[in-house]
């Protein structure tokens, strides 16, 4: 792995863009293949930097990045002129960015200001609440791509009603094959240190974990579940636990924050996850685990429609917490809305566009 690009002056074909945890995870069979076909390259941008949220999940994933910006920051800003320096330096004819963080947005503003198209993974999804920075990014984003290629037809419905159906494309979700594929692996992780039954817990969204009011009415509420509750925390929500000195009730183990294959391993073994994260309630309804959706919304409306996922707010929710665990924890889930053999859908999908220069 290198970052010594600037001595570089190379023309590639495709130069796909990750900065943080989500982006390593759910691309990292999509760049192997990449690789293997192109003159491809795989540029980091060093939004997250830290041993625990970015190496360890390289090394899970058996992938490489080709170049790493070093940013060490989320700001779009200078994400956007470091990545725009590179862009210019080796003149890439495709960028691919994926989902909706700073990097992504950062990747979708530089590529505008250079001669490349730009191919938006993970288009369409929404919310419909803009404050949520994921929320405005992910709409600057599609209004800016030259592609899109979305998850589920539900995506593209939303997009169709933002007159971009015409350059959108249905591919699935790419965190069906990764988390498959390391699914298949975990009958060897040890589970000596777990409860016997136990309903995983994981918070790191803002807007819960830095609201002390949501942390403590939170927190009041997990003393009235019967189960033992597995909280592998987030250094956000350490952090900010800390700040507001918020108790954690004594049925809850804290566990540090894990790699990919642990964390998956962990979720696989639950008898019912409750997330703030996007990506959690996909992986969950792909190992067949029944999700509750801390917030009054969720991206993943999907997963709501098949009744895979509920949403419960704690902070002004009027519903018992041990019963809605109780309703949602024997729910078969049988259903998959993101896709099958989705990496090949997308490379299938990527050459089309690339062999046939679509726009």
């Amino acid at each position: 792995m290198s970052n010594r690009w600037e001595h570089e002056n190379k023309s590639l074909d495709i130069v796909t863009i990750a900065g943080n945890r989500p982006e390593i995870i759910k691309v990292s069979e999509l760049v192997k293949l990449l690789h293997d076909r192109y003159n491809s390259a795989y540029l980091y941008t060093g939004q997250h930097y830290s041993h625990n949220m970015r190496d360890v999940f390289f090394e899970d994933l058996d992938v490489k990045f080709d170049y790493d910006l070093v940013s060490n920051t989320s700001d779009v800003k200078i994400l956007t002129e470091n990545i725009q320096k590179f862009l210019t330096k080796i003149h890439p004819k495709y960028v691919i960015v994926y989902g909706d963080t700073n990097s992504t947005l950062a990747g979708a503003l530089a590529t505008t200001n250079t001669d490349c198209k730009l191919i938006h993974i993970e288009a369409g999804i929404r919310n419909f609440n803009q404050s949520f920075v994921e929320e405005r990014n992910r709409v600057k984003i599609d209004s800016i791509s030259d592609y899109l290629l979305a998850p589920t037809e539900l995506s593209k419905v939303f997009l169709n009603y933002e007159n971009l159906g015409e350059r959108t494309y249905v591919t699935g979700n790419l965190i069906v094959d990764v988390c498959r594929k390391i699914a298949s692996t975990l009958d060897d992780l040890p589970k000596n240190d777990l409860p016997g039954e136990y309903i995983l817990l994981t918070l790191h969204k803002p807007a819960i974990v830095e609201d002390p009011e949501m942390l403590n009415k939170l927190c009041k509420l997990l003393p009235q579940i019967k189960y033992k509750i597995v909280f592998p925390a987030h250094p956000r929500t350490i952090s900010s636990m800390a700040k507001y000195n918020v108790t954690l009730p004594s049925n809850v183990k804290v566990i540090e924050a894990l790699g990919y294959r642990d964390f998956l391993g962990l979720l696989n073994s639950c008898l019912l996850v409750m997330t703030d994260s996007g990506g959690v309630q996909e992986e969950a309804v792909l190992l067949k685990k029944p999700c509750i959706t801390l917030f009054s919304t969720t991206d993943r409306q999907e997963t709501v429609l098949i009744k895979a996922n509920r949403l419960f707010f704690p902070l002004d929710s009027a519903l018992s917490i041990s019963g809605v665990i109780e309703e949602m924890v024997n729910t078969k889930i049988t259903s998959n809305p993101y896709g099958e053999n989705v990496t090949r859908r997308t490379i299938e999908t990527i050459d089309n566009i690339v062999n046939n220069n679509l726009l």
